[in-house]
């Protein structure tokens, strides 16, 4: 793209079988193609308009573009502001496990009847899973943190705008399921877990297990184990242990890792903390007795 203003990134993210697009077209114009995966595409801005299915569609800011894989379509900016937007590409075998992992079975491929759809729950998951994605390119993130996130953001998707829908169970009590997982969080919380770990610990599909760990919780699984981090890590700094080992042996990447969470969680720093707990240590002790 030469024109000034254009932009066109494609990136592969950290999960298998999904890829990053981002771009601001003016000028250019995408010729007829197609895609061998599902796009999912969030319009930040400006107008668009693509060919599809023998019509021309526009695609104003806060729209989606659901458009399924072998469909021929084109795309365009259409008028001077331009048109920038966000996909998300999902292969088709990536987007089947993320089928079983919300039903527990596979009941086949989802269809996106209506290629342009409004949805202003579905945009906020887009763009915090987009961002996670991005996110993980540059600093590790946990896996268990970009699945949960994803699953939530395809439950509400398939849910609300694919031809068969998903028909999701409510959640009941799980109490011995949640139980054992708490257990095994707890027992590796600076472990990388997965949620399909989890789930064929207790026997649930990975969605309902979220749902029903939310639900009795109050926490996703990731969010506790984070919690058991920062709690082992709390503990850690009564040692003399340098900060960048308590990071290291308490499941966080490295010291910028646990600075940031631990000061989200508890208002201050770790060096901050342990400075605290020092000076209590010191004044909290018995004078010594006066020299005869």
């Amino acid at each position: 793209m030469s024109t000034p203003g254009e932009f066109a990134h494609l990136r592969h993210s950290s999960l298998s079988g999904i890829e990053l697009f981002s771009a601001r077209l003016l000028q250019h114009r995408f010729a007829k193609h197609m895609h061998e995966e599902y796009t999912i595409g969030l319009n930040d801005g400006g107008l668009g308009c693509f060919d599809y299915r023998g019509q021309t569609w526009r695609s104003p800011g806060g729209s989606f573009n659901l458009i399924n894989p072998g469909e021929i379509h084109t795309g365009q900016a259409e008028g001077a502001a331009g048109w920038t937007f966000r996909n998300l590409y999902i292969s088709q075998p990536r987007l089947e496990q993320v089928v079983q992992q919300l039903e527990g079975r596979s009941p086949g491929l989802p269809y996106f009847p209506q290629p342009i759809v409004w949805d202003a729950a579905l945009r906020s998951l887009f763009q915090q899973v987009f961002q996670q994605l991005c996110q993980a390119l540059s600093e590790p993130t946990p896996c268990l943190s970009q699945e949960t996130l994803l699953l939530e953001f395809f439950a509400r998707l398939l849910g609300c705008h694919s031809q068969s829908g998903v028909a999701l169970r409510s959640p009941k009590p799980e109490t011995q399921a949640i139980a054992l997982v708490r257990a095994y969080l707890e027992a590796h919380y600076a472990e990388p877990v997965s949620i399909d770990r989890l789930a064929a610990l207790v026997g649930l599909s990975p969605y309902y297990l979220i749902r029903s760990f939310r639900q009795q919780v109050g926490l996703s699984p990731h969010s506790y184990q984070l919690q058991w981090q920062l709690r082992q890590a709390k503990r850690s700094l009564h040692s003399p242990a340098p900060l960048s080992d308590i990071a290291i042996a308490t499941g966080f990447y490295d010291q910028s890792h646990l600075n940031r969470h631990f000061k989200r969680a508890f208002g201050i720093t770790p060096g901050q903390y342990r400075q605290g707990h020092t000076q209590r240590a010191i004044s909290s002790k018995p004078p010594a007795p006066n020299s005869p």
